[in-house]
């Protein structure tokens, strides 16, 4: 939990810890980014590096101090989370309440409101006056993964502070250190989104065979002599329940093309997926020949291009059916 060792938000943690070191730090924080890759954690980690007395400024992480505020015991660091699918005024009156005070017993507070996109406009404009101007030795946090739903008012009385996708090399270590096979750790790595938390509920289930079975399907029938594989292929994925892992098959699909890709340019280190880097170098992998690369740049832009139409609520078998036959009809130009 300390900020120092929250891993691929290099960038963000450097801002706060000169902040904290210089005494500049902001009153009111917006921590953004997507979901499981780290915010909540940096949240704590800042009220560490606050209120350790052992290592002032960056945290220990072991002392009396530090224990309670992991613990969730420390009277001067709260977090406060929706109990329902909101976060209610009177919940923002509490942080009122305690902004207006000073700490107890730490030399700061720091309160910390997760899915801050859960305030309800009547909590949301009781902070405001707080957020502009709580009392000294107090801060607080605010955290989401959609800041375009916080009112202007708020956005605009906080100091942003980005969280990006942690990358897919960093979650392939990350769930190897705690020993989950590697091809597995690949494949949640490449369909995580960036995302430890959901690195791990991918590693701990049995979806990976299920994805590339999909992936596989999608990939044989775009290289099929006629089209009726293809049709087969995306009539699959009519009924709603069929798609409840198709997001993450195209994402993994994106991927196999994408390693194909540096393949085939010659970039071998940077292959994600490397347990299937046989595949991708044979037939099926489509890379044979290192002078022409465009048949796999135009199947990774055809596979996200389906992944975005999904999310956009556009028919799934009609966004299948076009993925299969961008990828279908480029290969065959090139040849």
């Amino acid at each position: 939990m300390r900020l120092r060792d929250i891993v691929g938000q290099d960038r963000a943690t450097a801002l706060l810890l000169r902040a904290v070191g210089s005494g500049r730090l902001a009153h009111a924080l917006l921590f953004d980014g997507p979901d499981g890759v780290g915010k909540r954690s940096a949240a704590l980690g800042l009220a560490l590096a606050l209120c350790c007395p052992e290592q002032p400024n960056l945290g220990c992480g072991a002392c009396d101090v530090c224990r309670r505020i992991l613990a969730g015991q420390h009277p001067d660091v709260r977090v406060l989370a929706p109990e329902t699918n909101q976060i209610v005024v009177e919940q923002a009156k509490d942080i009122v309440a305690l902004a207006s005070t000073r700490p107890h017993e730490a030399p700061a507070r720091v309160l910390v409101v997760d899915q801050a996109d859960c305030l309800n406009p009547s909590a949301a404009n009781c902070l405001l006056k707080t957020l502009e101007e709580p009392l000294p030795g107090n801060f607080i946090v605010l955290v989401t993964a959609a800041p375009a739903r916080l009112l202007p008012t708020i956005r605009s009385r906080c100091q942003r502070v980005r969280f990006v996708g942690i990358r897919p090399a960093i979650l392939v270590e990350l769930a190897t250190r705690r020993g989950i096979d590697r091809a597995r750790a690949e494949t949640a790595a490449a369909t995580s989104g960036g995302s430890a938390a959901r690195l791990f509920e991918l590693c701990a289930s049995e979806v990976e065979s299920n994805l590339w079975t999909v992936a596989s399907r999608f990939r044989q029938a775009a290289a099929a002599r006629e089209m009726g594989p293809i049709f087969d292929a995306a009539a699959a994925f009519s009924d709603k329940e069929e798609r409840r892992d198709l997001s993450e098959a195209l994402a993994l699909l994106a991927g196999f093309y994408r390693d194909a890709l540096v393949m085939a340019a010659g970039a071998q280190d940077l292959v994600l997926l490397g347990s299937r880097s046989a595949e991708m170098a044979g037939p099926a992998g489509a890379c044979q020949r290192q002078h022409n690369l465009l048949p796999l740049r135009q199947a990774v832009t055809a596979v996200l291009d389906a992944r975005s139409g999904l999310g956009a609520n556009l028919n799934a078998v009609t966004a299948l059916e076009k993925m299969m036959m961008d990828i279908r009809s480029s290969a065959v130009e090139a040849s």
